[in-house]
C-alpha cells in the first residue's frame, strides 16, 4: 500500500515481469497509447487532451503518475515531442519519458518495483458498512475463482474496496458494460467465495462455491468489475436494522444517517446511495426486495420481468418470484446496463406506446395525504410528457363487479388476503437441507433472527395441500387481472403505486408497524404476481426533524411504476422522457440528499 496526493493505493496484481530495462524501478508511471499518426511529433494539444481525458474519466489516475510517461507503440527515434508539449508535461511533474513497442501494456497508471510492473488499485473505505466482503478485481474476462480482498486503509474500522483504473477495465471487453463497477448481493453465488445469505450459520455450513451464478457469468463475460458482496436481510426476510443479529445492518446515508435501509437488498441500495465510484448494485427481489430499499436509500431500482434473468445460483426464497434486479443512481445507466444484461428473448421486440395510467386507489388508501399530493403531481407530469390519460381504479370494486367464476360472491379480501402466505412454505422448505447439514456439522439447529423464527414457525404448520391451494388462488387472480384490469384500452397501461408511507424509521427502533403494509396482493407484490417489471423512481424528498441531529432532514420519496410483462426498456425510456421533460433529475446524488 502507498499514498499519492492524499489518496490510498494498492500495488495490485503483477501485470508482467519487466522485459524493458528502462522501466525498472521507475516507481509511478503512466502509459499512453500513441495512435498511428501521419505526422512525426506529439503536440502539446494531443498530450494535454490525453491527460485531461484520464483525469476526467478515471478516479484512480492522478497527476503524480505522470512522473514517468511511457509512450506505447512508437520507437524513440521515430517521433519527437514538441517543446510546448515538454513544457506542459514538466508543469504536471513529469521527469522522464520512455518509448516502447512490443510490451503488452494497457493505457493507464502503473507502479514499477524491481523487475515487476504492477497494476494500481485505489483503496477506498466501505464507510457505510454495506458489504460482507470485498473482492480482488478480476483482471480478464474468464471463469477464474474470485478472491477476497483483505486490505483496508490504516486506522479504518471498515473494509477496503480495491478500485481498478477505468482506463484499463473499459478495454477488457468490447461490451458497452466493460469496466462497469458493480457489487452483488450475498445470496448470489460467486466461484471461490462462500455465500452467507445474511446468516452466519449458513455461511459456516457451506464451503466456497464452485460455480458463479449464470447472471454473474453474464456480467463477467461483458467485462464488468465485481468489487464486493453486499449485506442483506437474512434469507431475504423483512428485517429492520435492530433485528440484524448475525451481521450489522448497512448504514443508509440518506437524511440523518440513522434511517432504515429497507430490505432485503439493503447493502446494495446503501452502497449505490453512498459511493460515487460505484456504477451499479445488484440485488434480488421476491416481493419488493429491490424496490423497497430503493425507496429508503433514494435511488432507481428495477425489478425486471420475471424470467429475464436466470435465478439459478441465487439462494431461493420462493422460486416462482425470485429474480435479480438493478439499483442505480443514474436512470440512463440503469437502462443501458439492463439492455445488455437482461435476456432479450424475455423482452418485447418493439416498444409499444403505453395506453394509459392506472391510479390504484386501494393501494393509496394507506399513504399520507401530503405524499399522495406529491405522487399525483408526478402523475400529471407523466400525463403531459407521454400524452396519456389517468384512470382511478379500485381493484376491489372491479372484483365485486366482474369476479372470476371461482370466486363469485366472495370479496377480493376474503379470497386472496391469506394466499401470499404460501411463499412461506417454499422459503422454509428451501432450507431443509441447510438445517439438516448444519445439525450434522454442529450438533444443533442454526440460529435465525426473530422474523425468520416467526416465519419458520408458521411455515411448519402449513401443509403442501394448503400451499398449492393458495398458489392456485394467486393464479386465478393473475388471470383475472389480465382479463379485467389490463384489458381493452388499458391493455398496455402504466400502474403508479406507492411503496410505503414515508416517516422516520430509526435503525435503533424495535419495529411496531405492519409488515407488509397491506394484506393480499398489494403495491409491493403486484409486480411479482404479474411477472411484470417495476421501476422505482425518486421524485421528491419528505422533510422531517431528526431526533439524531436535532435539525431538519429529508427522507426519499420514491414511486413504483409498473408496466406489462416485457416492457422493461420501454418503461425506463418512458420515465427518462418524463423526468427530462419535467426538468427533474435523472441522476441522484450520494449522501444525505438525493438532489
Amino acid at each position: 500500500m502507498f499514498s499519492v496526493a492524499g489518496l490510498h493505493y494498492v500495488a495490485g496484481e503483477r501485470t508482467s515481469t519487466m522485459s524493458v530495462p528502462s522501466l525498472r524501478n521507475v516507481g509511478l508511471f503512466t502509459v499512453f497509447s500513441v495512435p498511428q499518426m501521419k505526422c512525426s511529433e506529439l503536440s502539446a494539444e494531443w498530450i494535454r487532451s490525453s491527460v485531461q481525458n484520464y483525469l476526467e474519466n478515471d478516479d484512480v489516475f492522478t497527476t503524480p503518475f505522470l512522473k514517468t510517461v511511457v509512450f506505447h507503440g512508437v520507437d524513440e527515434g521515430s517521433i519527437t515531442i514538441t517543446p510546448e508539449a515538454l513544457d506542459y508535461l514538466a508543469q504536471q511533474g513529469n521527469e522522464r519519458r520512455i518509448f516502447i513497442t512490443g510490451e503488452s501494456l494497457l493505457p493507464g497508471p502503473y507502479v514499477s518495483w524491481g523487475r515487476e510492473i504492477r497494476d494500481v488499485w485505489r483503496l477506498v473505505d466501505d464507510s457505510s458498512g454495506t458489504c460482507m466482503l470485498t473482492l480482488k478485481p478480476q483482471q480478464t474476462v474468464g471463469d477464474d475463482p474470485f478472491e477476497i480482498f483483505s486490505s483496508r486503509i490504516p486506522g479504518s474500522q471498515f473494509r477496503g474496496f480495491a478500485i481498478p483504473s477505468r482506463i484499463k477495465t473499459s478495454r477488457v471487453s468490447d461490451s458497452p458494460l466493460s469496466g462497469f463497477r458493480v457489487v452483488i448481493k450475498d445470496n448470489i453465488h460467486l466461484k471461490g467465495i462462500r455465500t452467507s445469505a445474511g446468516n452466519k450459520g449458513f455461511h459456516d455450513t457451506y464451503r466456497e462455491r464452485t460455480e458463479s451464478a449464470p447472471c454473474v457469468k453474464r456480467l463477467i463475460d461483458h467485462g464488468v468489475v465485481l468489487l464486493g458482496k453486499t449485506k442483506m436481510n437474512s434469507f431475504g426476510n423483512w428485517e429492520e436494522p435492530v433485528e440484524s443479529t448475525d451481521y450489522q445492518a448497512p448504514w443508509n446515508p440518506r437524511g440523518d444517517g440513522y434511517q432504515s435501509p429497507g430490505g432485503s437488498s439493503s447493502g446494495s441500495a446503501a452502497a449505490i446511495a453512498s459511493y460515487d465510484w460505484l456504477d451499479i448494485a445488484i440485488g434480488t427481489d421476491t416481493w419488493a426486495s429491490v424496490t423497497r430499499p430503493s425507496l429508503w436509500c433514494g435511488c432507481f431500482g428495477l425489478r425486471p420481468t420475471q424470467g429475464a434473468l436466470s435465478a439459478d445460483g441465487i439462494e431461493p426464497f420462493c422460486q416462482l418470484w425470485d429474480t435479480a434486479g438493478v439499483l442505480a443512481r443514474d436512470l440512463q445507466k440503469c437502462r443501458d446496463f439492463s439492455s445488455v444484461w437482461l435476456s432479450p428473448g424475455k423482452l418485447r421486440d418493439e416498444a409499444m406506446p403505453f395506453s394509459s395510467i392506472i391510479w390504484p386507489t386501494d393501494y393509496w388508501s394507506i399513504i399520507d395525504s401530503k405524499q399522495i399530493t406529491i405522487a399525483k403531481g408526478f402523475v400529471e407530469k407523466i400525463k403531459v410528457s407521454l400524452a396519456l390519460e389517468c384512470e382511478d381504479l379500485s381493484f376491489k370494486a372491479m372484483w365485486e363487479q366482474l369476479p372470476p367464476s371461482e370466486a363469485v360472491g366472495v370479496s377480493l379480501d376474503d379470497y386472496i388476503n391469506e394466499a401470499p402466505n404460501a411463499q412461506c412454505y417454499d422459503a422454509y422448505h428451501n432450507l431443509d437441507e441447510f438445517r439438516a447439514k448444519h445439525h450434522e456439522l454442529f450438533g444443533h439447529a442454526p440460529y435465525v433472527s426473530p422474523p425468520n423464527q416467526k416465519m419458520w414457525s408458521f411455515a411448519e404448520t402449513m401443509s403442501q395441500e394448503k400451499r398449492d391451494q393458495d398458489f392456485a388462488k394467486i393464479d386465478v387472480y393473475k388471470q383475472w387481472f389480465t382479463q379485467t384490469v389490463w384489458a381493452g384500452t388499458r391493455s398496455n397501461a402504466l400502474i403508479v403505486m406507492p411503496l410505503e408511507s414515508m416517516s422516520p424509521r430509526y435503525r435503533d427502533e424495535v419495529p411496531s408497524f405492519k409488515r407488509p403494509p397491506q394484506d393480499g396482493i398489494g403495491a409491493l407484490t403486484l409486480g411479482p404476481v404479474m411477472d411484470s417489471p417495476v421501476l422505482a423512481v425518486p421524485v421528491a424528498e419528505i422533510p422531517y426533524h431528526s431526533r439524531i441531529t436535532d435539525r431538519d432532514e429529508a427522507l426519499p420519496f420514491v414511486l413504483a411504476i409498473m408496466g406489462p410483462k416485457g416492457s422493461d426498456l420501454a418503461l425506463m425510456d418512458a420515465m427518462l422522457k418524463v423526468l427530462e421533460k419535467s426538468d427533474m433529475p435523472t441522476v441522484v446524488k450520494t449522501g444525505r440528499s438525493m438532489f
